[in-house]
């Protein structure tokens, strides 16, 4: 017997025990509740963007979204939150600004301080789609600044990468208004793996 050969089966044997332990590897998922509206349940896709999943992971872990507001939501488009500033703020403060008035307040710009490195998701901008705000189309921007997807946003696609789906509460996604707090994030761990589409 060849003990190359023998050597050879085996690793390749490891690694397709490697692959196919990481396909069946359960998709992390997060609870958020919005005050006034209910929860939402998001499912994580570390094995595309395993980068900005941990980053995010972290983010929810130490409580870094707690009281803060949705502070753009434009219906037939996106619920935007993430920054910081708007913790302090009152919803009627948020309400109805449009993009210029909230630029003009300094809100939209702020985050947790840490950016993480832009990944190419094959995952599509369809409505759930969990992605993080940048400055520029894929660039090395994205902190703590996420939005969700109200509707299939195809021109995003590639440019902006989707990190989750919401899978619980999409109802809710849509009840979203420009000023609502989020009362806390949870991470509730992992659910079975799911396919992808």
């Amino acid at each position: 017997m060849n003990w190359k050969t023998v050597g050879a089966v085996t690793s390749v044997g490891m690694v397709v025990s490697l692959v196919s332990t990481a396909a069946a590897a359960p998709a992390p998922r997060v609870e958020m509740e919005v005050e006034g509206r209910g929860k939402v349940v998001l499912e994580l896709y570390p094995k595309d963007a395993p980068k900005t999943v941990a980053h995010f992971l972290d983010l929810c872990r130490r409580g870094f979204y707690t009281g803060i507001r949705f502070h753009r939501v434009r219906p037939g488009f996106v619920a935007q939150a993430g920054d910081p500033a708007t913790r302090e703020m009152k919803a009627e403060e948020l309400a109805g600004k449009s993009d210029e008035d909230l630029a003009a307040m300094n809100i939209g710009g702020g985050g947790s301080g840490k950016n993480v490195v832009f990944e190419n998701s094959p995952r599509k901008h369809e409505p759930g789609a969990l992605s993080f705000a940048l400055s520029a189309p894929r660039s090395n921007t994205g902190d703590s600044q996420f939005f969700i997807d109200l509707v299939a946003n195809p021109r995003l696609n590639g440019d902006y990468c989707v990190f989750g789906k919401v899978v619980q509460g999409m109802p809710v996604v849509r009840t979203i208004q420009q000023g609502d707090r989020i009362v806390r994030v949870t991470v509730l761990g992992a659910s079975p793996a799911t396919k992808r589409k």
